[in-house]
């Protein structure tokens, strides 16, 4: 006698395995679980006291380089210029004076920790600031104005004998400038500020300068009979302030003072 088969052993008359269905739970609740995490990490992370410390300290602490008009110029024991303006609008907000702390390394090399700039030593940073890649791998960028190229013409002069460029700002790739200065000039060179520009000019060693727009017309203020004329070829560029990053609390309040501020210094730069 044969014994019997086990039942679902896979002969004749064996039933199928049966297959479970995993659960899986809908889109809303995964997305719902991923937020409180989110949550839950945020509320781990120190809270951001920026504003709070400038306030602890009274003071808003801004470095900016030695001399740069029209943006910021050392006056006394102060600060003058459109930057300087936006600056004091902001501090006046938050409710503490400035505190002008000028680098004398500015701009002399490559990196800018060889400036001596440190979040210590500052809050804001000032100084005709171009927004590009290199800065805003730096800091927080804080725009302000965008603003064109202008070129000014000495007395008589239509095309420039001896181009001053104008090349003082942290991120400006002056290589377009270089270009159209080589093609609209009989010669050129970098000038590393626009008070440089206006003794030469005086001296008769260049005829013309290129620069950004508000440098340009700072200069042409200084030099009686000079024209000036946009140079509408060459890209424009967004002048921001900087910011350490991760100051969440003080760029909004920084940031609705040059909302406020701002359009008067894009205005005043035409």
């Amino acid at each position: 006698m044969s014994r019997a088969e086990p039942e679902g052993a896979g002969g004749r008359g064996a039933s199928s395995p049966l297959h479970r269905r995993r659960w899986r739970p809908p889109g809303n609740v995964v997305f719902i679980v991923l937020g409180v995490l989110a949550y839950l990490g945020l509320r781990q992370l120190p809270p951001d006291n920026s504003l709070a410390r400038v306030r602890g300290a009274g003071t808003l602490q801004v470095c900016v380089p030695p001399d740069l008009p029209p943006f910021v110029s050392p006056e006394g024991d102060g600060v003058t210029g459109q930057e300087a303006t936006l600056v004091e609008r902001a501090a006046a907000r938050i409710g503490v004076p400035v505190g002008w702390n000028v680098q004398a390394g500015w701009g002399t090399a490559p990196d800018p920790v060889d400036w001596g700039l440190r979040p210590e030593s500052c809050d804001l940073l000032a100084g005709g600031i171009v927004v590009n890649d290199e800065t805003r791998g730096a800091m927080q960028v804080l725009p302000y104005a965008r603003v064109g190229w202008s070129l000014l013409r000495g007395r008589g002069a239509e095309r420039p004998a001896q181009l001053a460029v104008l090349t003082n700002h942290w991120g400006l790739v002056a290589d377009d400038a270089f270009g159209w200065a080589q093609d609209h000039s009989g010669a050129f060179q970098a000038f590393p500020d626009a008070r440089q520009a206006v003794a030469a000019l005086r001296a008769g060693q260049v005829d013309g300068v290129l620069g950004l727009r508000p440098e340009v017309m700072w200069v042409a203020a200084r030099v009686p009979g000079s024209r000036v004329s946009a140079v509408p070829e060459l890209p424009g560029q967004t002048l921001a302030l900087g910011m350490w990053k991760n100051n969440i609390t003080l760029k909004r309040v920084v940031t609705a003072a040059l909302a406020d501020a701002g359009r008067g210094v894009d205005e005043r730069s035409r």
